[in-house]
């Protein structure tokens, strides 16, 4: 599996698993909390979350035991981390981020090497892929109103284009001038069908450019980092500089379309302002 992000909010929830007060993970956990400054919360009976009040994902965690692949019940201190490149294993199987070390000295130099703050441009990276089957999403409602607007007025192999067509030219002629339809049904169906392709064919080619930005409070006012993307609708979109602003600062245009954001739910993508991805993070069309 691929290396899965998890919410401070979320794993804060779990409050059923605790290691026991004399387990080896507790004083591990305890170090290196002290040695980065960041807090701890038990995952399970044997492993300790690890994160800070100002970043919305989990840094990482550490824990103490046998966590290998058909291992051999040799306990060992563990870091596991979106910054490890475990080659011994694929980055499908949990290990592949883990750093593993029977030296407790040696496993708090790991943590402190390993575990970092997310920065702008891996938050923006999180949730991108939901930004664009969000934009997919509208291209592909374009196409189906597109299919049905066309079933009503003419009969074509391929919906969406009309192939030089004659009678479409002079169909949508007529629809400017004051020409009066036999059927007014058909006038309206027309009318649909032509509107219908004009927005495929402009969804079609479109190019949207988004900004990400993450709320956040800082020295008691509210901060806002703000990283433009270039090409949202892409899987893998590139990921621009980040800028920083507070509440004074904030350009009007992202002020105006974060209000509209805000009234929404989680994971609800809305097109042409943008898509709301929870915890202070949002991505807003340009």
């Amino acid at each position: 599996m691929s290396y899965t992000h998890k919410l401070v909010s979320e794993a804060l929830t779990n409050t059923n698993n605790e290691p026991p007060i004399d387990h080896p993970a507790i004083q591990f956990a305890g170090e290196v909390a002290l040695a980065l400054r960041i807090k701890v919360h038990p995952k399970s009976q044997n492993s300790f979350w690890l994160y800070r009040d100002d970043c919305p994902y989990m840094l990482g965690w550490v824990g103490y035991g046998d966590f290998r692949q058909g291992g051999d019940g040799t306990e060992m201190y563990v870091v596991h981390s979106r910054k490890i490149d475990n080659g011994k294993y694929a980055d499908y199987n949990d290990q592949h981020y883990m750093k593993m070390s029977v030296n407790l000295d040696a496993a708090v130099r790991n943590a402190k090497r390993y575990l970092r703050i997310y920065s702008p441009q891996e938050l923006a990276n999180i949730n991108a892929n939901e930004v664009a089957r969000g934009l997919s999403e509208v291209k592909s409602d374009a196409n189906d109103k597109l299919r049905e607007a066309q079933s009503k007025v003419i009969d074509v192999r391929e919906y969406g284009t009309d192939r030089g067509s004659r009678l479409l030219v002079e169909l949508r002629h007529l629809l400017t001038t004051n020409y009066e339809f036999r059927d007014p049904q058909f006038s309206y169906d027309l009318q649909a069908y032509f509107d219908a392709k004009d927005e495929h064919t402009r969804l079609s080619h479109r190019s949207v450019p988004m900004w990400f930005v993450r709320v956040y409070e800082r020295f008691g006012r509210q901060a806002f980092d703000v990283v433009s993307i270039d090409k949202a609708e892409n899987y893998s979109p590139d990921f621009g500089e980040t800028s920083h602003f507070n509440d004074e600062t904030l350009p009007t245009e992202i002020m105006e379309k974060l209000s509209v954001l805000n009234i929404l739910s989680d994971k609800q993508f809305v097109d042409d302002v943008g898509y709301r991805a929870g915890e202070g993070m949002f991505y807003v069309v340009r």
